[in-house]
């Protein structure tokens, strides 16, 4: 009977460990995955561009606000003449006039189902992608020659052309670009 008396006893202790370790593990499954997601809404993917606070984005129509392709699946929406027609353009118009500038310097944009670009975004960052402010002038020397690339091929996708997303990243060290991404 003492057998019975400490096996019961045993098999209490044995159950609210277990409870505990329960309610541990919810507990904590609660703070890493719950607590802290941000309450507000997301109404838009992060690639999006406001057509309200965008540049050149008056005139400009996409064919259909509510499906616009991101750019990392935007294989067929390129530059009409090719990567190197894209190079070629932007470094014979590109004239560095002393500029000391080192960083990136990223143009997002909306390529429509037309082929044709608007919507602009401009960030500036340094080369260790912190926020940073370029010359003024470098930065409209190239946004103007970004927004004079006028003939795109609009993404092709389930049998239909489609507006994408874009961007030109340019990285540019003393004032020279060195490379131009994508």
């Amino acid at each position: 009977m003492n057998w019975k008396r400490i096996f019961k006893i045993f098999l209490y202790i044995i159950l609210g460990i277990a409870v505990i370790l329960f309610a541990l593990y919810g507990y904590a499954h609660y703070l890493f995955k719950y607590k802290h997601i941000p309450q507000e809404k997301y109404t838009h993917s992060v690639e999006y561009i406001n057509p309200e606070t965008a540049l050149l984005s008056d005139g400009f129509e996409v064919c259909n606000e509510n499906y616009i392709v991101p750019y990392y699946t935007s294989k067929n929406a390129t530059y009409s003449k090719g990567k190197n027609g894209l190079r070629k353009f932007i470094l014979s118009n590109y004239e560095n006039k002393n500029y000391s500038d080192s960083g990136y310097l990223n143009i997002r944009f909306v390529i429509n189902c037309k082929g044709e670009a608007g919507r602009y975004v401009i960030h500036e960052n340094n080369l260790d992608l912190e926020p940073k402010q370029f010359n003024k002038d470098l930065v409209d020397q190239l946004f103007q020659i970004t927004t004079q690339l006028k003939t795109w091929n609009p993404n092709y996708s389930y049998n239909d052309y489609r507006d994408s997303y874009m961007y030109i990243s340019y990285r540019i060290e003393h004032g020279e670009i060195t490379e131009i991404i994508p």
